[in-house]
C-alpha cells in the first residue's frame, strides 16, 4: 500500500509538470475509442467497469475542455485528479497501478509524437 501511495504522488507531481507545460493530450488520447479498449483490455476490466471508465474518460475530457476555453490551468488539473480518483474507486488496486502504468505510458508517447511534430 505505501508503494502505491508512493506511486500515486510520484504520478500527481509527475502530471502537475506536465500541465505547467500545457500538456494536456493524455485525457485526449484516453477518451479516443481505440485507446480505450486497450486501457480497458490491459486492466482486464469487467464490463461494468468498461461502462463506468468510459463515462470518467468522458467526463474528464469535458472537464478539461472548459478548463483550456476558460484558460484555467488549475481547471485543468481538477480534470486529471477527476480522472484519477474516479478511475481508482473503479477498479481494483492491481488494475488501477495497471492504469498508472498505461496512463506514463500514454503521456510518454503523446509528448514523443509533439515533439516530432514541432
Amino acid at each position: 500500500m505505501k508503494r502505491l501511495s508512493i506511486l500515486f504522488v510520484a504520478i500527481l507531481a509527475f502530471s502537475i509538470s506536465s500541465f505547467a507545460s500545457n500538456d494536456y493530450e493524455v485525457l485526449w488520447v484516453l477518451n479516443n475509442k481505440t485507446t480505450f479498449n486497450t486501457v480497458t483490455d490491459y486492466v482486464k476490466a469487467s464490463p461494468e467497469q468498461k461502462e463506468q471508465l468510459g463515462n470518467i474518460f468522458y467526463d474528464s475530457a469535458e472537464r478539461l475542455k472548459n478548463a483550456l476555453q476558460d484558460n484555467d490551468k488549475e481547471g485543468a488539473w481538477k480534470a486529471l485528479a477527476f480522472n484519477l480518483a474516479n478511475t481508482r474507486s473503479v477498479l481494483s488496486a492491481q488494475q488501477y497501478r495497471k492504469y498508472l502504468a498505461i496512463l506514463n505510458a500514454t503521456y510518454q508517447q503523446t509528448q514523443g509524437v509533439l515533439v516530432a511534430n514541432k
